[in-house]
């Protein structure tokens, strides 16, 4: 059976809290060659990157993640949407899937960090994926205010070094990592209510205990003092030097 949080999925555009009006806009603006080379890691369901394929007829794309439930979703996406240039889907973790080193015109990581160690050392893996000039689209969650214990607790057991402290420390950590910002976008309080709501929602339409669980902790940590306001997510266009 799938998991709880891959059933829930089902019901949003993405695995992150990005409206897909901000995702499309930053595809669309993405300034890519005739064939670009485009590679998301931890990809999931691979939805961004069929969208990128779909905005760019010549391009071609290989999609990484290790959960093969998933990847099968993303197979069948692709299959409907993309006839005769379905992207390449390894199962494998990221590390392990022989990637080239600056071998991509695009590489996407939305909500995935964890792909490559998570914050920050997935930055420094990602901009050593793309070529120079190339771009690379991520998705990062950061502290909008001081996450206090109880929703660091509601987050299963997250930390306060596991996400960077706002949106500028994600932005100066990037420049470290040699990468420019071309582009940014955030998710709002609407865009994560939807998100979250719609996740709590279907899997609450599951009677098994996993699923079940899986919506009660959504809901429970957003009834908590700060549980709507603590995290803040966004989306960012960056150039590689």
């Amino acid at each position: 059976m799938e998991s709880a949080s891959v059933r829930a999925h089902a019901a949003v555009p993405f695995m992150s809290p990005m409206s897909e009006t901000a995702v499309d806009a930053a595809i669309a603006a993405l300034a890519l060659p005739p064939r670009a080379r485009v590679l998301e890691t931890g990809c999931g369901a691979a939805e961004l990157l069929l969208r990128v394929l779909e905005a760019h007829p010549g391009a071609t794309g290989v999609g990484v993640d290790l959960d093969r439930d998933v990847l099968e979703r993303a197979r069948r996406a692709a299959a409907r949407r993309l006839p005769g240039r379905a992207p390449e889907l390894i199962a494998a973790p990221a590390g392990e899937a022989a990637l080239p080193p600056g071998g991509h015109d695009l590489v996407i990581n939305v909500a995935s960090s964890h792909a490559h160690g998570g914050w920050p050392a997935a930055l420094g893996v990602l901009a050593g994926l793309v070529r120079p000039g190339g771009l690379v689209l991520l998705g990062e969650g950061f502290w909008a205010r001081e996450p206090s214990p109880a929703v660091l607790d509601a987050l299963g057991g997250a930390t306060v070094g596991e996400l960077p402290a706002g949106l500028p420390a994600l932005v100066a950590e990037a420049g470290r990592a040699g990468l420019t910002v071309v582009a940014t976008a955030e998710a709002g309080a609407a865009d994560w209510a939807a998100y979250e709501e719609g996740l709590a929602a279907e899997a609450a339409r599951h009677p098994d205990p996993e699923a079940q669980a899986y919506a009660r902790r959504i809901r429970e940590r957003r009834a908590l003092p700060g549980g709507t306001d603590t995290m803040g997510f966004a989306l960012l266009t960056l150039r590689r030097g």
